[in-house]
């Protein structure tokens, strides 16, 4: 029994192995930073994709996620034209965590239990009212984002790679910074041919490797690279992908109980500190993972310099 499983631990450890390798041979053609060499035929095949969301009368899936600076889990999203959705959060244990579902005119955030700790700055008012506190949101068509707000279910979830909003219009930020796109080969998932494209952002400080189906154009699989002082790595795996399937209107319906309250984010003191005030002491995490306090530059010039990341 002993040897069998030292076999089959084997057998896993190669697997993860190989699989590995196959992701470091495949973003590793060129050195990651520098000019991007964008290929009409591989542009075309991701707006395709986003056409394809767009099109669509109705979509749904499950995401599988993990990275290497969220927990993993998951999240199932359906959507529904004009304005319709709902996504209901895993953690990677299987336990429901926070749902959100939109009604066409706002967005709402649920959990089926209490509400989670949104906001460090927040816990004297979470310890008193945890369970009745949900979020209420305008959701402006075209301009609502279902990744920024999937953060804030308590699955431990970062943001999605492709925003789910893209099928009711949205366009995320990062679109103006997009360098253009690359063909990186094919694959063969379950009978089924996947082109797969590098797409760039900012010179590649941050790239998405999408397996894009030749029959409906969406991703079956798709990672994200963001290179900062370590590279952050996060993979998605879209699973049962349906287009244009009937959706009962009583997925998009849901509203709070009596005697609920609307979560607000904690108000920031933006005041400015007047000349010679001592600035309050903060800690920052670095990008390399490590803490830094502002308190540890005591008698020295410190210069902020805020830059986006990607």
């Amino acid at each position: 029994m002993k040897k069998k499983i030292i076999i089959w631990t084997i057998i896993v450890f190669a697997g993860l192995l190989v699989e590995g390798m196959a992701l470091y041979i495949l973003v590793s053609k060129e050195p990651f930073l520098g000019p991007f060499r964008d290929e009409p035929e591989a542009r075309a095949l991701y707006e395709k994709m986003v056409e394809a969301m767009r099109r669509a009368e109705s979509l749904s899936y499950t995401a599988k996620c993990s990275s290497s600076d969220h927990l993993d889990g998951f999240y199932t999203v359906w959507m529904k034209k004009p304005n319709y959705f709902r996504v209901e959060t895993a953690s990677r244990r299987d336990e429901k965590c926070g749902t959100i579902v939109g009604d066409g005119e706002h967005l709402w955030i649920f959990w089926p239990g209490e509400c989670p700790l949104l906001s460090p700055e927040d816990r004297d008012n979470y310890e008193q009212s945890q369970y009745n506190l949900y979020i209420k949101k305008d959701t402006p068509l075209g301009r609502h984002s279902l990744g920024h707000n999937v953060t804030q279910c308590g699955a431990g979830l970062g943001m999605s790679i492709i925003d789910p909003s893209t099928f009711h219009g949205y366009t995320d930020s990062l679109q103006p910074y997009l360098d253009g796109a690359r063909f990186m080969g094919t694959d063969k998932i379950q009978d089924q041919e996947y082109d797969i494209i590098e797409v760039s952002f900012m010179k590649r400080q941050r790239s998405w490797y999408l397996w894009l189906s030749r029959e409906d154009h969406l991703p079956r699989k798709l990672t994200q690279i963001v290179r900062v002082h370590k590279d952050l790595v996060g993979h998605e795996e879209w699973l049962d992908v349906t287009v244009n399937a009937e959706i009962p209107a009583e997925k998009f319906a849901w509203s709070p109980p009596a005697g609920w309250r609307q979560w607000e984010k904690p108000a920031v003191d933006d005041t400015l500190l007047a000349l010679r005030q001592a600035a309050p002491d903060f800690e920052l995490t670095l990008a390399s993972g490590d803490k830094v306090k502002l308190s540890d530059y005591k008698g020295k010039i410190v210069w902020f310099y805020l830059w986006r990341a990607g």
